[in-house]
């Protein structure tokens, strides 16, 4: 989440210097900062499930090595801790203010209609005719004045309303260039526009970004309507009668009604006087650039987070190295490393104690399929910090590092520690072993079955068992003193 956080801020912010440009137009500067704001809507973790519905695992490609601790070194075999408050907290602070935001703009919205609307009359729609032209609306459009409003406005999602006050002064062409600009709206769809901009608004309410992109797009949006009316009318007409509507007080935004006059004024009509002095960018081109690049960035992100570490040689892909640590009461390390080779499936699973600040190291000889002989090294050592770091070098591979990082949980031993050396050991048999070793009857499925190397020493059985099951792919469920054993 917070990795996503940062890549959508990143692309907004860049959209947002983007839509600075001089010579960029303004539905140009909208469809930008409104592109980058979805973006947060369009995390990159969906990239992979998207390309595996077409038959590619990235997680799966070859020529790359996954080296992995096995959690936050919170492993299964440790006592269970209650989760810390703080995140339920945060979450639930953002998401009361988000309801409360988003609400506050709902009842905003409606009140804002219905008071828009209150003792509404139709009027005479011989201009609304030729501003519908103007602005290409071919859908019917209703036109009414109203006593409760100040200035022009335009309700509704599906059946949009142009309404006007009841005592404007506005007449003939002058009142066209209004209704040309609220027409211009409604062509845009800027009212359902508006009401996705106050759900990204109310979500991510925290975003300082997001609110500077809100009144960009506010801006931008009146601007590309003021562009309509003045590429298909008269400049001078259409300043005379902002300056008429501007005489009533400027209207608080509300999510689905688009007013004509705005905080950002001052700065339309110097847009107005300056539109056509200079050549702009084309809309098009730039826009599916813009675009491209957030998509671009969407998917590499995408990729690059679902595909393994890379390594240098295409042999390293060979094998899987996790590793889990833990401290006992003594403060030593407790290491865990289970080591996978993916041609023969052959699992090996160390199990080994170390005092802070000393490398432990252990040596083995294997042969793989090819009869050739192959040494495996790990060396791991612990630091007082609460780190840890384990090295595993084979003959003939890249050297594979597991960095551990987070605080290492304190383990509490349970049971009495038994010492496993297997070599091709059957699972069926080593679970039997196991069950008499313990005294613990041990139920396994008819569909279990296999062949597993483990290399324990001193351990408790609890422990040991949990490592066996984990590295073939077993889980158990247990019912009093009976441990029954199932396939994952």
């Amino acid at each position: 989440m917070i990795a996503h956080l940062l890549e959508s801020t990143l692309l907004l912010a860049i959209a947002i210097l983007i839509a600075h440009v001089p010579r960029l137009a303004a539905r140009t500067r909208y469809a930008i900062v409104f592109a980058a704001l979805m973006k947060f809507a369009i995390p990159s973790s969906i990239v992979p499930r998207i390309l595996a519905a077409f038959g590619i695992d990235l997680a799966g490609m070859k020529g790359t090595i996954v080296i992995s601790a096995l959690g936050p070194l919170s492993m299964t075999n440790l006592p269970q801790t209650a989760a810390p408050i703080w995140p339920m907290a945060a979450f639930a602070i953002w998401a009361v203010i988000a309801a409360a935001l988003f609400a506050r703009s709902f009842v905003r919205g409606r009140a804002s209609v219905r008071l828009a609307l209150a003792n509404a009359i139709d009027a005479d729609d011989r201009e609304l005719a030729h501003a519908c032209e103007r602005a290409g609306v071919t859908k019917a459009v209703r036109l009414v004045r109203s006593p409760s409003i100040a200035t022009p406005a335009t309700v509704g999602l599906l059946r949009p309303i142009i309404v006007i006050p009841a005592n404007t002064e506005l007449a003939g062409a002058e009142l066209e260039t209004i209704l040309t600009h609220e027409c211009a709206h409604i062509a845009r769809r800027d009212n359902l526009l508006s009401v996705i901009e106050s759900i990204a608004g109310s979500v991510l309410w925290f975003h300082p970004l997001v609110w500077i992109a809100r009144r960009v797009l506010d801006a931008a949006r009146e601007e590309v309507c003021d562009a309509v009316v003045i590429s298909s009318g008269d400049t001078t007409t259409y300043l005379t009668a902002l300056g008429k509507v501007c005489g009533a007080a400027i209207a608080p935004r509300a999510a689905g009604v688009s007013c004509i006059v705005s905080n950002t004024i001052q700065e339309r009509m110097n847009a107005i006087m300056r539109f056509g002095t200079r050549r702009l960018l084309p809309h098009r081109a730039v826009t599916a650039a813009v675009i491209a690049l957030i998509a671009a960035a969407t998917i590499g992100s995408g990729v690059a987070k679902a595909l393994p570490q890379s390594t240098s040689t295409d042999t390293a892909s060979r094998y899987e190295v996790r590793a889990s640590a833990t401290r006992d009461a003594a403060s030593n390390f407790v290491f865990n490393i289970t080591v996978r080779n993916r041609e023969t499936g052959e699992i090996t699973t160390s199990h080994f104690q170390s005092p802070p600040n000393e490398t432990f190291t252990k040596k083995w000889e294997s042969v793989d399929k090819n009869g050739v002989e192959q040494e495996t090294v790990i060396r791991a050592v612990g630091r007082n910090d609460g780190t840890a770091t384990v090295n595993v070098d084979i003959k003939g591979e890249a050297p594979m590092v597991v960095k551990i990082v987070p605080k290492i949980e304190t383990a509490k031993p349970s049971g009495d520690g038994i010492s496993l050396d297997l070599k091709d050991a059957d699972i069926r048999d080593l679970l039997q072993t196991f069950a008499q070793l313990t005294k613990t009857t041990i139920v396994v499925d008819d569909d279990v079955s296999g062949h597993t190397s483990v290399t324990l020493h001193d351990v408790p059985w609890t422990e040991a068992l949990d490592i066996v099951l984990r590295t073939n792919n077993l889980r158990q469920e247990r019912v009093g003193n009976t441990i029954y054993v199932h396939r994952k």
